[in-house]
């Protein structure tokens, strides 16, 4: 399976159906079944602004579940769209019950 790894709360945000589009700088080909790996990091911000949304800790350093990422373009409506950015349009959320922990890297990658 391809493997995303993105900055928490935003994996959490994404697995748990919140988050529609994944704000990226660069476009990608793929389409399909993609994982979410919440990685290291956290964007202490938007932790501060929707970390309410969430049910539970944030888990670090493990994917966390999976989405269909089904388009990528560069005008999305979502409210989740970052203007000049790539946006990754998801759906089909689904969150493992049991995070599979496991080192993040740049890019998409492969399980």
């Amino acid at each position: 399976m391809k493997v995303l790894t993105v900055r928490e709360p935003w994996a959490s945000l994404i697995v748990a159906g919140i988050k529609d589009v994944e704000n990226r700088s660069w476009r990608t080909n793929f389409r399909g079944r993609l994982g979410i790996h919440a990685g290291n990091g956290v964007h202490r911000d938007a932790l501060d602004a929707y970390g309410h949304l969430l049910d539970g800790k944030l888990v670090h350093g493990a994917l966390i579940g999976s989405v269909t990422l089904v388009d990528c373009i560069e005008h999305s409506r979502s409210k989740w769209a970052e203007p000049g950015m790539w946006h990754w349009v998801l759906a089909d959320p689904r969150k493992l019950v049991h995070p599979r922990p496991m080192p993040g890297r740049l890019g998409l990658w492969q399980t």
